[in-house]
């Protein structure tokens, strides 16, 4: 992941201190982002270390060890209990604190997640966070008071947080066109803008990468470093924009393989072993920083995860009660003894309860077990994951027709199986280049839909075909009626074909024919007038 360097964004205050890597992997390399133990769980973590250190050899059983750990709990009182709550609330603050940090220095862009881009009072309240966050504020004091100062603010002063709205706006649809670039299209990019700009003809991709080959070293690295810049600063927007939309993060590479990353890019390796024996030599304090990475990258992956897993857990159908559940519902309102929790209360009243009485309870269970499990097979239909981008008609015509070639060319490689196919599809050889263009079409309607549905709930629903709308119904259809067109069209080729060689073969075979009894004709001739002459 790409952290926050020089480049400039409306929702990026310029108060704000830039740390370089380096510095943003030392403040990271404390920070674990784990969940903080409540109080009983703390007891029980402390109570098997101590059987640990007493018996080193013994294994745990878990069952009677957790039954011994409920029991110790019971026997302990108020002020041994404190220290526990007070250690589990001390780690709940810096858990809080951990996440602030985070999402500071390794998401400084865009510090508050939403799911649409932010108002001209959210950009001014984000400043003053970002103040507040550098001064160790209560953001709760902070709010309030940003609160009071907007609200006494004139249209003058609130105009600069209006027209970085507008930027904004801007920025925030960026997000979405995250494609990466590499200095091939670069070059090709800026030679057709100044063909335009020339008014002259705009140049073959064939001739312009032939042109690329032939380019010094130094003038293609500076293609290299524009594209390498424009990338980095994609790679950050994706980021932001995973965290917005919440779309399921990647897993971050680890130490050794970041160095491996380094040493291909600058190409200074040429297989795995190598590498690692690059790796074995290096000393500590260099592996150290390749660590460092690595953490701050699983650290941003914590993060945008955990955002993921709050987004489905929105959506999914909550589990059922069971039947002791229905049991405690009845049972709300009704007073215990002070201290004394609902559950231990009730459960042996529960059990003790007759076979006609509790089947009542199993049966609520049931059905609301039901209705579960038939909510989780409509929740199972939701895509959670960003769209997959939509192809064009060559790449639906290619992944079509390399299975065929294939078999007929055991031996190519798929570059050639490509270019073959390539060759086909520009001659148009048995192929039907516009129902290949229709589907491209219909694919690209299918993404610009599931992305806008992404875009406003964070998921999209996979759609069956007894589930489709009436205009794909009618395209669908309309497809089928083509597609039969074609397959008339080919076979009345085919026919004509036929008929044309069935025709001209029974022209020989009637030539023939003619031939033969001319010939008959002839010599029947031939003997009558010579009988006549004879006599």
């Amino acid at each position: 992941m790409s952290k926050a360097k020089t480049s400039k964004s409306p929702k990026r205050s310029q108060k704000s201190k830039i740390l370089k890597d380096d510095e943003i992997d030392e403040i990271m390399e404390n920070i674990t982002l784990k969940r903080p133990r409540n109080a009983y769980t703390q007891f029980c973590m402390e109570e098997v270390e101590k059987f640990k250190s007493k018996n080193k050899k013994e294994k745990i059983n878990l069952k009677e060890f957790s039954g011994e750990c409920a029991a110790k709990w019971k026997k302990l009182g108020d002020k041994e209990k404190t220290k526990y709550n007070e250690r589990f609330e001390q780690e709940k603050i810096k858990y809080r604190q951990d996440i602030e940090t985070v999402r500071h220095h390794l998401f400084m862009d865009y510090n508050d997640v939403v799911h649409r881009p932010p108002t001209a009072y959210r950009l001014f309240l984000n400043e003053r966070l970002r103040e507040g966050f550098e001064k160790n504020a209560d953001p709760k004091d902070v709010k309030k008071k940003a609160a009071e100062k907007w609200r006494k603010m004139s249209l003058e002063e609130k105009s600069e947080y209006i027209e970085k709205k507008k930027e904004n706006d801007t920025w925030f649809e960026k997000a979405k066109k995250t494609r990466k670039v590499n200095p091939l299209t670069m070059f090709v990019q800026k030679a057709i803008q100044t063909a335009k700009e020339k008014n002259a003809n705009i140049p073959k991709l064939a001739d312009l990468a032939e042109t690329w080959k032939s380019l010094k070293q130094s003038d293609k690295d500076k293609y290299v470093r524009y594209a390498e810049e424009i990338n980095e600063e994609r790679e950050k927007l994706y980021h932001i924009y995973e965290i917005i939309h919440g779309v399921k993060p990647k897993r971050p590479a680890g130490a050794f393989r970041i160095f491996l990353q380094e040493k291909a890019k600058n190409k200074e390796l040429h297989d795995i072993k190598e590498g690692k024996e690059l790796w074995d030599k290096l000393s500590d304090d260099e592996k150290d920083a390749y660590l460092k990475k690595s953490h701050t990258l699983r650290l941003a992956y914590k993060y945008k995860k955990m955002i993921y897993n709050k987004k489905i857990k929105r959506v999914m159908p909550k589990k059922p009660p069971t039947a002791f559940g229905f049991f405690l519902k009845e049972k709300k309102g009704v007073k215990i003894p002070k201290g004394e929790k609902a559950v231990v209360h009730w459960l042996p009243y529960f059990n003790d309860l007759p076979r006609d009485k509790k089947k009542k309870y199993e049966e609520q269970a049931k059905l609301a077990r039901l209705r579960y499990e038939k909510k989780m097979e409509d929740f199972k239909k939701y895509t959670f994951d960003m769209p997959k981008r939509p192809l064009n008609a060559f790449t639906l015509f290619v992944r079509d027709r390399v299975p065929d070639l294939k078999k007929k060319n055991k031996d190519a490689n798929v570059q050639k199986l490509i270019r073959l196919a390539a060759k086909e599809w520009q001659s148009e050889e048995g192929v039907s280049q516009k129902a290949y263009e229709r589907k491209a079409e219909q694919d690209k309607k299918r993404f610009k839909r599931q992305l806008k549905e992404f875009e406003a709930k964070g998921y999209y629903r996979t759609v069956y075909r007894a589930e489709r709308t009436k205009d794909e119904e009618d395209e669908s259809e309309e497809e089928e009626e083509e597609e039969k067109r074609t397959k008339k069209k080919r076979r009345s080729t085919s026919s004509r074909k036929s008929s044309k060689r069935t025709r001209s073969k029974s022209k020989a075979r009637s030539k023939s024919k003619s031939k033969t009894q001319d010939v008959k004709r002839k010599t029947k001739s031939g003997k009558r007038s010579a009988s006549q002459k004879r006599k």
